[in-house]
């Protein structure tokens, strides 16, 4: 009994990987691509391109398809499309550049997504034998081939939203109310960048509890804060831009009633602007004029003042086919006393080692020595336990890591969302 059993598991294995390696053969008269999708649907891509074959291996590929993505003036998304020639392919690369409007609903943009892939990968099938199944539509009319109407924008490139949100959460001993609002302008132009950003929060977390008569008391903590933040940026060049910051800002955990500044800021940028979205490191560096009112006094015995102070920033982020790497430094102090400063390190990186491991780490460590605001009159535990007041530190930190190990059939084409 026992052999039978050993040979009927021996035939079940053997049909199996037979069954897998005959499901693994690749169709040699297509084109196999790798898709590297950072933030597209690259599950909808894949099941809608059925005539090349998609592989989790980039060693395993003839073409890599980069895909990464930027917003836009007017709220919507700027697509770059590199393609990528690997093997018999190599240096033979495409890019392609498309704009999917605010308008566009999450359909639309994947469908206009998957429109350009197309088109990109066509020049790459011209010596396949796949490509005498393959026909090009015009869906066009004749008059917009030959002219196309030019657009009048009564918004002369204004863009607007406004948004709100509630949350309302709540257990036996607490309940939770949130409510949030925020407006946002700005107009892009090749030469000007204008920016209003506007936002407030408010939470009342609200603890119950018996006391010693059997009574229910609520005790109510209120964090309310507002925020506006407005930017006015001239291109001098493809390297160098000048502009103005303006930030306002009231929190009760913070302690400001009130705090106003500007922030008159150059900027130099490494590489061209033109190349953002693959490449950049920046170096920013401005002198901030800054106005206080301070809900209670602070430790320095203040409840008012203005104060100059310079800050530098220096900013990269590289995206390539083998990962993303990104930097950011932050150094900015009082110049009215140089000790009052605060330094923030910023590193993030993700990597594909190879087609089996990759991994992703990042870090933040910040050295504080500039907290004004910071209130004299001392913390209660309900306000020190729940975070509702600033308090006084000499740093923070915080970091992630961790790692993907990916092995099996290299083929992605099919997509199944049952179950």
């Amino acid at each position: 009994m026992f052999k039978k059993i050993g040979l009927f598991a021996s035939f079940f294995v053997f049909s199996f990987l037979l069954s897998n390696t005959s499901n693994a053969q690749i169709n040699n008269s297509t084109l196999t691509v790798f898709l590297d999708c950072r933030g597209c649907d690259g599950q909808y891509v894949r099941s809608e391109i059925n005539f090349v074959n998609f592989v989790i291996d980039q060693s395993a590929a003839e073409l890599q398809l980069l895909v990464t993505m930027q917003r836009t003036g007017g709220g919507g998304w700027q697509f770059t499309l590199d393609f990528i020639g690997l093997g018999e392919y190599e240096s033979k690369d495409n890019k392609i550049l498309f704009i999917s409007p605010q308008s566009d609903t999450d359909e639309l943009m994947r469908n206009r997504l998957v429109k350009y892939i197309k088109l990109g990968l066509i020049n790459y099938l011209a010596e396949k034998d796949i490509i005498t199944e393959l026909e090009v539509n015009y869906t066009g009319t004749e008059e917009e081939s030959i002219a196309q109407e030019e657009t009048k924008d009564p918004w002369n490139g204004w863009n607007f939203e406004l948004g709100a949100s509630a949350n309302i959460s709540g257990q036996e001993s607490r309940e939770n109310y949130r409510l949030n609002g925020n407006f946002r302008a700005q107009r892009t132009t090749e030469n000007w960048k204008v920016r209003i950003n506007y936002w407030q929060n408010y939470d009342n977390r609200i603890e119950i509890r018996e006391d010693s008569s059997g009574n229910k008391k609520r005790d109510s903590f209120v964090n309310e804060a507002q925020n506006v933040f407005a930017l006015v940026a001239r291109s001098l060049s493809d390297n160098w831009t000048v502009g103005s910051y303006f930030r306002g800002q009231s929190s009760t955990r913070d302690n400001y009633d009130l705090r106003v500044a500007a922030t008159p800021s150059i900027e130099y940028s490494l590489f061209p602007y033109s190349e953002f979205n693959r490449r950049q490191v920046v170096f920013r560096y401005g002198v901030l004029g800054e106005q206080s009112f301070y809900t209670d006094t602070t430790v320095f015995g203040k409840t008012e003042e203005f104060r100059f102070r310079q800050e530098l920033t220096i900013e990269s982020e590289f995206t390539q086919p083998w990962g993303e790497i990104d930097g950011r430094i932050e150094i900015r102090n009082y110049l009215h006393d140089f000790s009052l400063r605060r330094i923030n390190f910023n590193l993030g990186m993700s990597m594909r080692l190879n087609r089996t491991f990759s991994f992703f780490v990042s870090g933040r460590y910040s050295v504080i020595n500039d907290q004004l605001n910071i209130s004299g009159q001392g913390l209660s535990e309900a306000q020190r336990l729940l975070n509702l007041r600033a308090q006084q530190t000499s740093y923070n930190f915080g970091a992630s890591f961790g790692f993907e190990i990916n092995f099996g059939s290299v083929y992605s084409n099919v997509v199944n969302s049952r179950l």
